[in-house]
């Protein structure tokens, strides 16, 4: 249950006047999601150069294209490193960059572009060389001849649809397309898969030379099959070594994952797509790594244990022979890390994590390898906080970097010369975001870095002296600026998104407010409301829910909220008030409070959020016969096991591609928090609102799209069923071969529509 830039904003020539008349401070679900009114100014993605002083970005051009430029940083002054005019396919026509990367000596770069989506993500296109020098451009594959939807758009909020691309489901057979090519680390190869086999091209001759020759529906080398891409975050399966002779490699075998149909009725017969798709209990593909020559020849394929039910979560070099895997058993209450030669394929276990509930290879298995290779860096829930831990490369914990009392998020960079670390946290509540430097050696107390309150990306350059600051709140859309470090000194505001803060700022709102619900047991939940603009605190006002809740998935966050804030604002503006709180379980408060959860997902959310509408009831400003809950995905979950056990509590409901019944959710999601269906069959029972839809007395809306590969439509037919049998009256809406996210066309237009007019007429 899982960045594009943001589009930019095309204004049309009415809309200074229509914001002289005054429209500009009532909003609408035209003017926040088909005009798009409320878009983010283009915000640079920052491709570091090895001088550490200025960037690599990618530019739209006039006429079509792309042109590749270099931003200095501190005066922002753009040089054109090939123009769109030079950057042309075969067949002539302006190649539009998707993605970029760099080789190791800046003389080259990879373009992809044409792009076509694949189960969740773009990951599948065209790629080309451009020497920057010469501004020659050269295809790293073989075209024959494009397959259909080859050219479809890479903005998949215009496709969010079951094509008749089989793309949706697995990488098409015979496509020409390519996947996830990188240079090799000496620039003068590019490794890439197509049809699900692994190739290298010679970049001097133009040779393409296939490595694996076994690539098929059910074989999958160098990429992910479904259920690694969505809940272990692995796409792009292989590695090149140090030294560009070798390449290692994720072999996927899922012949034996059971096929999920995904059925298109809008044609006059309809037609049907299968999903590799394992479900709780469920076998899941036989994985192993290999290393192969990168000049071809046999796989040596490494011995990573009998397991076969195990994940290998993670890999990569860390030199020319030895390679770092992270291997789960499939419970994933343990993760270990191995050291294995490539060449003999033997390793050992450097270390070994073990919780009693959930190891999450995702946050505590990125490692940060320090001094050459000798130390690295570790996250881990074991003093009960998520913190950073140094290891020698045998594993022997050093120390433990970070301090208890709040969860550090990410690593951020290293600075080697004042042995200082950066690191996001959680800090200082649980709802900002803050990047913080940590002495690795334990010299110097940990410092906060970032000062505005909200949340912080940050990016740091190879020199570790500049540092870029994606900062946004609920009160302001995101800002990017470069700062100096270590002083974190101001130097150039980058993107200011002056426009978007003015269009906010002309909106008739008041502020989000952060606030904390006492439960019976004495915690309390962080939340957040948005109140009326003419708000007063002696009125009563009904109360719209909005819930996630899913572990380690707070919703209250210091951060701009993009369209989803739009909407509540807007109903905010019609007399609602909205209101979000972070269950146990959802927050980044401390490993016991993410974790309470384990064996019974919903059990302690939902009596959360039924005590929270129980608070909200008694509050002078609510009025407790009209509070609803609303959520999507897990969400979805929660609104409908909320509505569920809490009975009269709630007047409405909307859930948006619910799970109804974790047996029908995927393996390792679903097994990570709850194990399998046979070992804890009560678990099961008790968390499955199919077994509660007798208690809902809400008004209940249903929402799915019938393309969904995560949670299928299968769920909301199974809870539709369930609602029929037990006389329970709901509204139900289908969007046809519309994914989880519902989106394609006008579809997100209709959805809020139609969400908004369901909370006036039943709220």
């Amino acid at each position: 249950m899982r960045s594009k830039k943001l589009l930019t904003l095309a204004l049309c020539a009415v809309a200074t006047p229509l914001a002289a008349q005054g429209g500009s401070s009532q909003l609408t679900v035209d003017r926040i999601f088909d005009k798009r009114e409320f878009s983010s100014a283009p915000l640079p993605t920052i491709h570091w150069l090895k001088d550490g002083a200025s960037y690599l970005d990618v530019r739209p051009a006039e006429g079509g294209g792309s042109d590749i430029v270099r931003v200095d940083l501190t005066t922002g002054r753009v040089s054109v490193l090939a123009p769109a005019s030079a950057l042309v396919d075969e067949s002539g026509k302006r190649i539009e960059v998707e993605e970029i990367a760099l080789s190791s000596d800046e003389s080259k770069a990879l373009l992809f572009h044409r792009s076509v989506r694949v189960w969740r993500a773009n990951t599948r296109g065209m790629y080309h060389v451009v020497r920057l020098r010469t501004r020659k451009v050269q295809p790293i594959a073989r075209i024959t001849k494009l397959a259909d939807g080859a050219a479809a758009k890479a903005d998949t909020t215009e496709s969010q649809s079951l094509s008749k691309d089989p793309s949706f489901l697995a990488p098409s057979v015979e496509s020409n397309l390519q996947m996830f090519a990188k240079f090799s680390p000496d620039g003068r190869h590019v490794a890439f898969v197509r049809d699900n086999n692994l190739f290298v091209t010679d970049l001097a001759s133009g040779d393409e030379h296939r490595l694996t020759s076994d690539g098929s529906s059910d074989i999958i080398n160098g990429t992910t099959d479904w259920v690694y891409e969505e809940e272990l975050g692995l796409r792009d399966a292989f590695r090149w070594s140090p030294d560009s002779k070798r390449l290692a490699y994720w072999r996927f075998d899922q012949s034996a994952v059971p096929a999920f149909p995904m059925v298109d009725e809008t044609s006059l017969y309809p037609s049907v797509a299968v999903l590799r798709y394992p479900k709780a209990g469920a076998p899941n593909s036989r994985v192993t790594v290999g290393v192969i020559a990168a000049t071809g020849g046999e796989t040596k394929w490494l011995d990573v244990g009998s397991d076969t039910g195990q994940y290998l979560a993670r890999m990569d070099w860390i030199s020319a022979d030895s390679l770092i895997i992270q291997r789960m058993p499939r419970k994933q209450n343990q993760v270990d890390v191995l050291m294995v030669s490539a060449t003999s394929g033997k390793g050992r276990t450097v270390l070994t994590e073990r919780d009693s509930a959930y190891v999450d290879v995702e946050g505590e298995g990125a490692i940060a390898w320090i001094k050459g290779g000798r130390q690295f860096l570790w996250r881990s829930d074991r003093s009960g906080w998520r913190q950073i831990f140094l290891h020698d490369r045998d594993g022997r914990m050093i120390r433990q970097v970070t301090a208890d009392g709040v969860d550090v998020l990410a690593i951020v960079a290293v600075d080697s010369a004042r042995g200082d670390l950066y690191a996001l946290a959680a800090a200082p509540t649980p709802t900002q975001r803050q990047l913080f430097r940590y002495s690795i050696e334990g010299k110097r107390a940990p410092q906060r870095v970032t000062a505005a309150e909200g949340s912080h990306t940050v990016t740091i350059g190879p020199t570790v002296r500049w540092a870029v600051d994606f900062h946004s709140s609920v009160t302001s859309p995101t800002i990017a600026t470069l700062y100096e470090l270590p002083a974190m000194r101001l130097r150039r505001v980058i993107t200011d998104n002056a426009a978007l803060k003015a269009k906010l700022a002309a909106l008739e709102s008041r502020p989000v407010t952060f606030f904390q619900i006492p439960m019976p047991d004495g915690v309390k939940l962080d939340a957040y409301r948005i109140v009326p603009p003419g708000f007063d605190s002696t009125r009563k006002y009904p109360v719209l829910m909005y819930v996630y809740g899913g572990p380690a998935s707070p919703t209250v966050t210091d951060a701009f909220g993009g369209t989803r804030q739009l909407w509540h604002q807007l109903l905010a503006q019609k007399g609602y008030i909205v209101v979000s709180a972070d269950n146990r379980g959802s927050a980044w408060r401390g490993r016991d409070f993410r974790k309470t959860t384990q064996y019974n997902l919903g059990k302690h959310e939902s009596a959360d959020q039924i005590d929270v509408a129980k608070w909200l009831a008694k509050r002078s400003w609510v009025d407790g016969a009209r509070i609803g809950i609303w959520g999507w995905s897990y969400g979805g979950y929660m609104s409908t096991l909320c509505a569920g056990k809490g009975g009269e509590i709630f007047k409405a409901a909307i859930a948006v591609a619910p799970v109804a019944d974790w047996r029908l959710y995927d393996t390792i999601y679903t097994e990570r928090f709850m194990w399998l269906p046979s070992e804890n069959a009560a678990g099961y029972k008790d968390s499955a609102p199919l077994n509660f839809v007798d208690g809902i007395k809400a008004n209940f809306l249903l929402v799915h799209g019938t393309g969904d590969d995560n949670v299928h439509a299968q769920h909301s037919i199974q809870l539709a069923n369930q609602m029929q049998s037990a006389g329970v009256p709901f509204q139900l809406m289908l969007y046809p071969n519309r994914t989880h996210s519902i989106a394609g066309g006008n579809t997100q237009s209709h959805l809020y529509e139609m969400m908004t007019r369901f909370i006036v007429e039943k709220l």
